[in-house]
């Protein structure tokens, strides 16, 4: 989808011209990966990194429309479990009949130490009826499917591994294949939530997060509605308000708490007056989010001209070693990201790498030399290359102190340095009266892309 600004009436309001890919040019979840993430498995496994996150696409049909038929059993983890199996289930294809999966990845992913504990998971996502309302250009379908299907496990007798075995039912498969509105879901998130509640409003606010804020609706669920979305049932068949809300409230702090891509705002209908203070029937809760923000690997890589390469790919006068030039995708990506030049912000990467190698005490944005270097040295380029982007690149260069340095010891330096580049025009001196005003330039942001479907999927 994309919005444009049309035209503006005579009173200020704005009239926005909203088109969508039509025919042959839909753009549909085969045509898709459905997973951004470097290294799947090193990313959301026990060597994951805070800074990693992983995601994956779950149509807006499974989203909106999932309800559980029967007893409810499930409880966080199973639906930890759930997303976790459906996300690898993408990555190897979801056209495919049956997948298989380690317990030992099953279990590093859950952050759990028994495998008796993931089976049981599995057990109960095996016996739980699912309803779904599936839309396609031809029919209305509503069906009812187990989670998942054909679950096996079996383990080698001679080396001790175990393996699951599992499949998706086809009607979902069929679902993802044919969606064409979905939303990007943190998949490492979910082994954090404690409450199987946060874990389904999760995804229905990522997906209203995914929206172009100009056409961006509010949710306002009724107090019955919200119940029944969330799965939400008391032992008396009553929804009492306050015990709910003690559930809600639990699920918002621990969506505030672990999901950063996006804000949620959440404003309760008032109770009314009398006995016990029922909240008046039809009286609607209130949802907004925020824009969703991306990470720097899921933006879309700027196109790069060989000018522009050949900067970045010119390392005869670099004071860095090999490994920690980030490859020319990256600067691509940063571009988009933050709207600076890639072969500007190669030199500046540079520049700081090198200051930070000098001075462990010099402040690079939000961050300490030290703290650079020691990301690059233990975390590795990647992780280091997208921290320096967030703290040093896109931080306020109002809360930037620029320290002195030795006249005897430029930063980021050396003679003969091709001219015009980053590293020469801001080289300093500690008695040149350089000040933080030489420095200042326009932090302006890139486009957001705010149709979520246009960024490459890595």
């Amino acid at each position: 989808m994309t919005v444009s600004v049309q035209y503006i009436r005579n009173d200020g309001k704005q009239v926005l011209a909203v088109s969508q890919r039509t025919g042959d040019k839909i753009i549909r979840g085969k045509d898709r990966k459905g997973i951004r993430a470097g290294d799947w498995q090193k990313e959301t496994g026990p060597d994951r990194h805070i800074l990693d996150q992983p995601q994956v696409e779950k149509p807006r049909i499974l989203v909106e429309t999932a309800a559980v038929v029967g007893a409810d059993e499930l409880t966080a983890q199973d639906i930890a479990c759930h997303e976790y199996l459906m996300a690898c289930a993408r990555k190897d294809g979801i056209d495919k009949p049956k997948h298989q999966i380690r317990m030992r990845q099953l279990c590093d992913y859950l952050n759990v130490s028994k495998p008796e504990r993931v089976w049981s998971s599995l057990e109960r996502l095996m016996r739980t009826l699912v309803r779904y309302h599936i839309i396609d250009p031809k029919t209305s379908r509503r069906v009812c499917k187990p989670m998942i299907d054909g679950l096996a496990m079996s383990t080698n007798r001679l080396t001790g591994k175990t393996v699951i075995d599992y499949s998706i039912p086809a009607v979902i498969r069929e679902a993802i294949l044919q969606s064409r509105s979905y939303t990007w879901l943190d998949i490492n998130v979910f082994p954090k939530f404690r409450s199987k509640y946060t874990a389904r409003l999760y995804p229905k606010l990522a997906l209203m997060a995914g929206y172009d804020y100009r056409v961006r609706k509010p949710w306002k669920p009724t107090l019955p509605e919200l119940a029944s979305f969330i799965g939400y049932s008391q032992d008396d068949g009553e929804i009492h308000f306050t015990a709910f809300t003690r559930v809600l409230d639990k699920a918002l702090s621990e969506i505030a708490d672990h999901v950063d891509r996006f804000e949620v705002t959440c404003v309760k209908p008032k109770r009314g007056s009398g006995r016990g203070r029922p909240v008046p029937e039809g009286a609607t809760f209130y949802f907004q989010t925020t824009d969703a923000t991306k990470s720097l690997w899921a933006h879309k890589p700027a196109v790069l001209g060989p000018v522009q390469e050949g900067r970045i790919e010119d390392r005869r006068f670099s004071l860095l070693k090999e490994h920690e030039h980030p490859p020319v995708k990256y600067f691509a990506q940063a571009q988009t990201m933050t709207g600076f030049p890639a072969e500007d912000l190669s030199d500046r990467w540079r520049r700081d790498v090198s200051a930070a190698r000098h001075d462990p005490a010099i402040r690079i944005g939000a961050m300490t030399g030290a703290m650079l270097t020691s990301i690059l040295d233990d975390e590795g380029l990647r992780n280091a290359f997208r921290l320096w982007i967030g703290m040093a690149v896109m931080t306020s260069l109002d809360d930037i102190f620029v320290p002195e340095v030795d006249m005897e010891q430029p930063v980021g330096v050396v003679p003969g340095v091709v001219a015009e580049t980053w590293l020469e025009e801001e080289v300093w001196y500690s008695d040149d009266g350089y000040t933080e005003d030489d420095e200042r330039e326009d932090l302006r942001t890139g486009d957001d892309f705010g149709d979520t479907g246009y960024g490459e999927d890595y």
